[in-house]
């Protein structure tokens, strides 16, 4: 992905790569959520699911897309054992995001 024009109508959009080698933008705003000291940390196991892990943090599984964004996953299917993800409180992203 090139660097895009500063006054360009997708600066300030999402970038998703299609696993079959396409790409496009799409049209949300990226997230800016900064680290927090009340983020939690979560380290992955062989049966979480990315869908999992946000209902158990959040009781909610369509907001798995939050997790994925600020940990950089790009293929949320492939998320290996080990890895440590920040997980923002309910409250922050209940006010920063869903409000």
């Amino acid at each position: 992905m090139s660097e895009l024009d500063v006054t360009s109508r997708y600066n300030w959009s999402v970038y998703y790569v299609d696993p079959k080698g396409g790409d496009f933008y799409g049209t949300r705003q990226p997230l800016k959520l900064r680290e927090d000291a009340s983020d939690l940390f979560h380290v992955v196991s062989d049966s979480d699911r990315i869908d999992l892990i946000a209902y158990r943090y959040y009781r909610d599984v369509r907001l798995w897309w939050i997790i994925a964004e600020l940990n950089n996953i790009l293929n949320p299917l492939e998320i290996l054992p080990g890895t440590i993800l920040r997980i923002p409180t309910y409250e922050r992203i209940q006010m920063q995001v869903l409000s």
